[in-house]
């Protein structure tokens, strides 16, 4: 029984993450010239990687003091989830700095990628920043719906938060190159 109720609740949410992912690949091909994207593909996989891995670590926190009772599925300010939400999204940002700085290193040993520290910097921290702001809030969002409608939490969070990091880490790298190239 909870086999299938786990492949009910699953199936659906995994066919829209699979689109999902398809949508995101096809934007990246379509944006980036060979010379600029080879900082940028270095940048994007860890950028988008780690807003799901946020993401899906914040909802399966949310999910634990769901089930334990430390929390009600209502938006009201618990410390609980500030604090949680708060060391995230700094883990995040460190790890953008990181990013960056290893695009800047990497890109430049491999072709002339025509961005300097700074816009390699800029990119992968504000990327980053929009991207982990979204995902740990849509992981608040699903959390709290899939609780208060009887489903399993768990089942839902860890495909939707990491498809759709990939479509919004993607938008959010476009958003700033946009704003770097211009």
């Amino acid at each position: 029984m909870r086999m299938r109720r786990i492949l009910i609740e699953s199936l659906p949410v995994l066919m829209l993450a699979a689109a999902i992912t398809v949508v995101a690949g096809f934007v990246l091909n379509s944006t980036l010239s060979l010379g600029e994207a080879v900082g940028v593909l270095i940048i994007t996989p860890a950028i988008i990687g780690t807003g799901g891995d946020l993401g899906t670590s914040f909802g399966a926190r949310i999910t634990t003091q769901l089930h334990s009772g430390l929390i009600e599925p209502r938006f009201k300010r618990f410390r609980l989830l500030y604090i949680n939400f708060i060391a995230l999204f700094i883990c995040g940002i460190i790890v953008s700095v990181v990013v960056g700085l290893a695009a800047f290193f990497l890109g430049s040993l491999l072709i002339e990628t025509g961005f300097s520290l700074g816009q390699f910097l800029i990119l992968a921290v504000g990327a980053g920043a929009i991207e982990y702001s979204i995902m740990l809030f849509l992981s608040l969002i699903i959390a709290f719906i899939t609780f208060r409608r009887g489903l399993d939490p768990d089942n839902l969070i860890a495909p939707l938060v990491t498809t759709i990091a990939d479509l919004i880490g993607i938008a959010a790298i476009f958003l700033i190159l946009q704003v770097l190239i211009a």
